[in-house]
């Protein structure tokens, strides 16, 4: 069985694309999205994993007020250290194979304040200001979030050429729609790996659909 670092160095020879999300993947966080109905009164508030798979009803709107405050981010996230310490092992690894890189691509919108935002990862030893965050929920439209997750991908394996594309997720929606990619990029390779709440993760196959 080959160890993670063998696998490593077999993936970014071949210009890999890894992807990480934040939420529940690289820290718990306890930020909430808000629905507001035609009258702008508040009437749920989704968890990072209800809003991954929630459908807005018509005439209602997100909030995304607790989504935007870096403040809130650095203060009550609580870091998931196994999968923090793949992500620094990957990006080490890949300083040496300059096809490869790693992006972090999330549900959430901008953030208010940036520099804020990025100071929770360095303080877990992150070297964010070497990793791209796309921040999906900036993108217009109520498309779920795993469509507009893909466009960024999309956008990568157009300009880039990656060969491979490795996906770290905890939403199974997240991950299927990766897979599904295969169909429009049938040269590309497409790994999806299923974030689980203590930090392990497992491979995510098409059987699991």
């Amino acid at each position: 069985m080959k160890s993670f670092k063998q696998y490593l160095e077999e993936q970014q020879s071949q210009g890999t694309l890894h992807v990480a999300d934040i939420d529940d993947t690289l820290f718990h966080t306890t930020a909430k999205v808000g629905v507001r109905d035609p009258a702008g009164k508040v009437i749920q508030r989704l968890s990072n994993s209800e809003f991954n798979d929630h459908k807005l009803p018509p005439g209602h709107s997100y909030d995304f007020g607790e989504f935007r405050d870096a403040q809130k981010f650095r203060d009550e996230s609580k870091p998931i250290p196994s999968m923090i310490s793949k992500i620094n092992k990957i990006q080490a690894n890949i300083k040496k194979h300059p096809n490869s890189r790693v992006i972090i691509n999330t549900a959430r919108d901008n953030f208010d304040n940036k520099d804020t935002f990025l100071d929770t990862f360095r303080n877990q030893g992150m070297d964010i200001d070497k990793i791209h965050v796309h921040r999906a929920g900036s993108i217009p439209g109520d498309e779920l979030p795993a469509d507009k997750k893909v466009k960024i991908i999309k956008n990568y394996l157009d300009k880039y050429n990656h060969k491979k594309v490795v996906m770290y997720d905890d939403s199974k929606t997240n991950l299927r729609a990766l897979l599904n990619m295969k169909r429009e990029y049938p040269n590309v390779q497409f790994t999806a790996f299923h974030v689980k709440p203590n930090g392990s993760m497992s491979k995510f196959t098409d059987e699991e659909k």
